[in-house]
């Protein structure tokens, strides 16, 4: 008996046994809270689905396609829950969303919450989705805890630039050659371009830029340090007027024209003529005490060219189809405001007649000269010039705006060659359509 009591063998199996005990029991915690992480993950990326879906949403309400209305008849709410049922998380009873995957019934202790919530804050509009499990804890229970709670929240951000821009260049850059001055201080100038030199400075240091800028491509720079103001590498902006070349473009010419072409080389206005200018050097209409005063909205297939000195005012909108072409030479004194509400057949679309609210220039033509405008020191733009196939050239020292107005540049490549103001701030009260820069993008 005693020896049997001094006996030491099989000590280390009877060790190993009671050691095995608590390692067991940390391991199966171990597996049921590698669970809780996996059901945290699937909750993360539902949560970041239905935030990011509910701000596309919300963007959507603010700023549809120019001309007709967001074609979603749903709730940010909705389409974020929408979304968080896609990825197997639904408020009970409430799983009838179409792609979902939650299941009809769940274990008995579980459940499964979507919240959305939105605000406005320092000009930014933010969405948020909270999504949460709850489940009975196992071996959990061990340390008091009876039901284990996963929540996973996710932000989305709609933004926009501080002073969305009212010049655009399309494909090509902006360039600014020799001295010129362009203050824009409500509103900024931008190229898509991915280009270097996207923006390009060509000339001394004494080029002056007062307008925030923005590039998808670089900047460039021969002097000075202009490039410094310049933000690069941007998203690019989508064309605001898209749809209009393709809408002007269906017209046939002249027979949608209820009086069919106007005849004779001196331009007729649309509300005048009922009809489209045709002739292929159309002139302005002759001066009356020395002003050439020109009303209304301008069909034009030809290529109207202006020189000299000549003082040019009136509201009007000239559209050039394809094949047409505007040329302003010389030093003229131009003062044109932008037609309202522009007319036009009835074979024009109501999209595209609300795209031409405020535009003053529509020239669709694919010259690589492209549109060369000039002007006095009192000549200025009141309104949307939008070239989308051709660069446009401004030189001599327009200040291509009054006070204040809208004026923006839509065009292929935009070259500044002289003095020039621009303005937007009447934009939104004169209904023109801008160029769109929000952005959805999860913070959180």
């Amino acid at each position: 008996m005693r020896n049997m009591l001094r006996c030491r063998r099989g000590s280390a199996a009877f060790a190993t046994v009671v050691a095995l005990v608590p390692l067991i029991g940390v391991m199966a915690l171990g597996g049921e809270a590698g669970s809780w992480y996996v059901t945290r993950q699937r909750a993360q990326s539902a949560a970041d689905a239905a935030a990011y879906s509910g701000a596309l949403r919300l963007a959507c309400d603010s700023a549809p396609q120019p001309g007709t209305t967001c074609n979603n008849t749903q709730t940010y709410d909705y389409r974020g829950k929408q979304v968080a049922a896609q990825n197997s998380f639904c408020n009970s009873g409430d799983t009838g969303y179409s792609g979902s995957t939650c299941a009809t019934s769940l274990p008995q202790g579980v459940s499964k919450s979507v919240q959305m919530a939105s605000w406005s804050a320092g000009g930014a509009t933010f969405v948020q989705a909270t999504v949460s499990q709850q489940q009975p804890a196992y071996l959990a229970q061990l340390l008091g805890l009876s039901t284990i709670n996963v929540n996973a929240t996710a932000i989305a951000k709609i933004d926009s630039l501080a002073k969305p821009p009212c010049v655009l260049a399309l494909k090509d850059p902006v360039t600014f050659q020799g001295s010129p001055t362009v203050s824009s201080p409500t509103c900024g100038i931008s190229s898509n371009s991915t280009a270097d030199n996207a923006i390009g400075f060509k000339g001394n240091s004494g080029i002056q830029v007062n307008a925030p800028s923005y590039t998808v491509g670089g900047c460039s720079q021969t002097g000075g340090s202009q490039c410094t103001n310049v933000k690069t590498y941007q998203q690019p902006i989508p064309d605001p007027l898209s749809g209009l070349a393709t809408a002007i473009g269906a017209l046939k010419v002249p027979s949608d024209f209820p009086n069919k072409s106007c005849g004779g080389s001196t331009i007729v206005s649309y509300e005048a003529g009922a009809c489209v200018n045709t002739s292929g050097n159309p002139s302005l209409p002759a001066a009356v005490n020395g002003t050439i005063s020109i009303t209304g909205t301008y069909y034009i297939t030809g290529n109207l060219r202006i020189n000299g000195s000549p003082t040019i005012t009136g509201t009007a909108t000239l559209i050039f189809f394809k094949g047409g072409s505007l040329s302003i030479t010389g030093n003229p004194t131009i003062q044109l405001t932008a037609v309202k509400s522009p007319s036009g057949p009835s074979a024009l679309s109501a999209t595209a007649k609300y795209l031409l609210k405020d535009v003053l220039i529509y020239d669709d033509e694919t010259t690589s000269g492209g549109v060369s405008i000039t002007g006095s020191s009192s000549s200025y733009f009141n309104g949307t010039v939008y070239v989308p196939n051709s660069p446009v050239t401004y030189s001599g020292n327009s200040t291509n705006g009054p006070t204040s107005g809208c004026y923006q540049v839509i065009a292929y490549a935009v070259k500044f060659q002289g003095n020039t103001t621009l303005d937007n701030s009447n934009c939104t009260s004169d209904g023109a359509v801008k160029p769109n820069v929000q952005t959805v993008r999860l913070v959180q």
